[in-house]
């Protein structure tokens, strides 16, 4: 089989491997759909040298596809299933497993005793290949009525994205401020529309605006021109968002979020970037206002996105604007590098 590994430098190397073998609880996944995640591009970004201090497996952990064969001991799934793959797998025996909570897992029985994390993100053999070995128990069922393309990004970008909209309690009552409209950002769009709130995009980049508006945004405001504020409170009746979420990692847009909200309003951080921020204790105090962060999502989060996707007939598979093969790696990451694309998606016949 074909593997993509990042070699530093904004360089990949295509390299052929042995076809996995499902041990004792595990299984391999014939890959369907795998989309390209922001965080693959922290390692995309490094030099040589710190790429080598990294474990050296394939990339990719945003994976879908059919189940291909099962080992020993495994009774969740049979070859011929749907699946999206859980890119944190713990051992499903510990406390935070039994929470939910696998990419919290510290007794998986991996070289460094860490959750099954796939990619080079992680530790383990990723799904920027054509067939992916993993603990079975992260096999998850995707409904039929959802792409591969949907499953690979439940996989990662969209079940982050209704995991904080869950935590924020987000309904049909709210005004929700979104802070970069990259892929995670443009899932949380879609997916508090099926909520049924009023969703303001925030973003700078040209294509991400346009894109944000094609998927139904009620308001956007383009960072370059306007006083993002000012105009939130315009949009609200001088009331503020009732909740706003930072998908962007900037500092500015942090201190945007928290001050464009109401009194008594929410607050979520979800981008990596920017890691000192200054606040005004007072000022929170002040207008009440609740701030949280957000990894990624629990377990059992999966389902319940799962059924609420069906339910309301949302597919995540609309914030991709492109898609390649797997021998088109390179030319994948360049154009996603860009930061001018939502998704993009490795697909396989």
């Amino acid at each position: 089989m074909k593997g993509v590994t990042f070699i530093g430098e904004k360089q990949l190397r295509i390299n052929k491997y042995p076809d996995p073998e499902p041990g004792p609880g595990q299984a391999v996944v014939q890959m369907k759909a795998t989309t390209i995640c922001g965080s693959d591009l922290h390692i995309y970004r490094l030099s040589k040298d710190k790429v080598k201090l990294r474990p050296q497996v394939i990339a990719g952990h945003e994976p879908c596809g059919i189940i291909e064969s099962v080992g020993d001991c495994v009774d969740n799934i049979k070859p011929g299933d749907r699946v999206s793959v859980l890119h944190a797998i713990g051992c499903g025996n510990c406390a935070e497993c039994i929470k939910g909570y696998d990419y919290r897992c510290g007794k998986m029985d991996t070289p460094d005793g860490r959750p099954w994390w796939t990619g080079q993100t992680g530790n383990m053999d990723g799904s920027f290949a054509d067939k992916l070995l993993v603990p079975a128990r992260g096999c998850l069922p995707l409904p039929t009525s959802l792409s591969f393309i949907d499953g690979a990004i439940m996989a990662c970008a969209g079940g982050t994205a209704y995991e904080v909209l869950k935590k924020l309690h987000v309904s049909s009552r709210d005004t929700v401020a979104i802070y970069g409209l990259g892929p995670v950002g443009l899932s949380a769009l879609l997916i508090a529309k099926g909520m049924g709130a009023t969703v303001i995009g925030v973003e700078l980049i040209d294509e991400r605006l346009n894109l944000g508006q094609k998927l139904g945004l009620d308001h956007l405001i383009d960072v370059k021109t306007a006083s993002v504020v000012q105009d939130i409170y315009s949009l609200t009746n001088k009331q503020g968002a009732d909740t706003a979420i930072d998908f962007s990692g900037s500092n500015a847009a942090r201190l945007n979020a928290i001050n464009c909200v109401r009194f008594n309003g929410n607050v979520a951080f979800i981008g990596h970037g920017d890691e000192k921020l200054t606040l005004q204790p007072s000022d929170l105090i002040r207008r009440d206002i609740t701030i949280r962060g957000s990894p990624i999502f629990k377990t059992d989060t999966y389902f319940e996105m799962a059924d609420f996707l069906v339910n309301k007939g949302i597919s995540l598979e609309k914030t991709v604007t492109h898609t390649f093969s797997l021998d088109q790696a390179t030319e994948a990451f360049q154009l996603f590098n860009s930061g001018r694309t939502g998704k993009i998606a490795f697909v396989w016949e």
